[in-house]
């Protein structure tokens, strides 16, 4: 499967859906195309099966059917996704957080300002 990057695509993983709908419109209006994805199952199946290249990722922590912790596994795991960064958004602190940088490249706990998250997620894709 060709993958195409058509510039800074980043895929928000939100099982709420007025918060991913708001962070998709904030970034939509920073430049990037944006995909959404209720759980993390949903976001890898998305990604499996999509021509888009994601730059970065965006996801909650606590989600049902599969979290964000388990998806960024998944990802840091797999040959063809490894490499993209995650940014890991959550009102729950994790707690080993030094731990969890092994998988995210960011952590953020809610709540924080859009300018701080949009920072965040362009600092970790330009990585």
């Amino acid at each position: 499967m060709n993958r195409v990057n058509r510039g800074r695509t980043l895929l928000i993983v939100e099982d709420n859906r007025d918060v991913r709908a708001i962070f998709s419109e904030v970034f939509q209006t920073k430049g990037y195309r944006v995909l959404e994805a209720e759980n993390g199952r949903e976001a890898y199946d998305l990604m499996i099966g999509s021509d888009e290249s994601v730059s970065v990722v965006l996801t909650d922590l606590r989600m049902p059917v599969m979290d964000g912790l388990e998806f960024a596994r998944l990802l840091k795991n797999d040959s063809r996704f490894f490499s993209i960064p995650i940014v890991l958004l959550s009102a729950t602190p994790l707690k080993n957080s030094w731990g969890a940088l092994e998988f995210f490249d960011a952590l953020l706990v809610k709540p924080c300002s859009f300018e701080e998250v949009v920072s965040t997620v362009d600092a970790a894709q330009q990585r």
